[in-house]
């Protein structure tokens, strides 16, 4: 059995370059077919990474949220909480109500940031950088506030 390596070559080679053009369609191509993102998902990936809002929300902070809000939660999986928390509001005053309580446990632990700051004077930078975070996470909570819709009646 003989070889062509020449037709393999171009055989491999348009299979390259069939490969980068799909690549570049997953990388460039517009996805507006996707639903815009919910405001339960974006208050879970922005609360429960620390990364992004500043502040680590404990199962234990997620349950007394929960409890103040008026909605006992079972304790598992911290997204789940917050998941089964942010699905009881239907009104928008109660979606204020839910981010008041969020932001009184923020400031709660955000004190705690302060005091660690005056009793580690060179590390007070990186506890301001995450009360800057937990900032940028109030300003998505305006933004949800504003693009709320109620949902009335179940």
């Amino acid at each position: 059995m003989e070889f062509n390596f020449d037709d393999i070559k171009k055989e491999f080679d348009a299979l390259k370059e069939k490969r980068v053009e799909e690549e570049a369609c997953e990388i460039g191509c517009d996805i507006s077919d996707e639903e815009p993102e919910g405001f339960i998902e974006s208050v879970q990936k922005y609360m429960l990474a620390p990364a992004k809002c500043g502040i680590y929300f404990s199962r234990l902070d997620i349950k007394v949220i929960g409890l103040e809000f008026g909605e006992d939660v079972q304790i598992r999986e911290r997204k789940r909480m917050l998941r089964d928390i942010l699905r009881a509001v239907t009104s928008k005053d109660e979606l204020k109500r839910l981010f008041g309580i969020i932001d009184k446990t923020a400031q709660e632990k955000m004190a705690v940031y302060d005091e660690l700051g005056g009793y580690f004077p060179h590390s007070k930078a990186i506890f301001d950088n995450f009360k800057n975070r937990y900032g940028s996470f109030k300003s998505l909570q305006k933004k949800i506030l504003e693009d709320f819709e109620d949902v009335g009646p179940r």
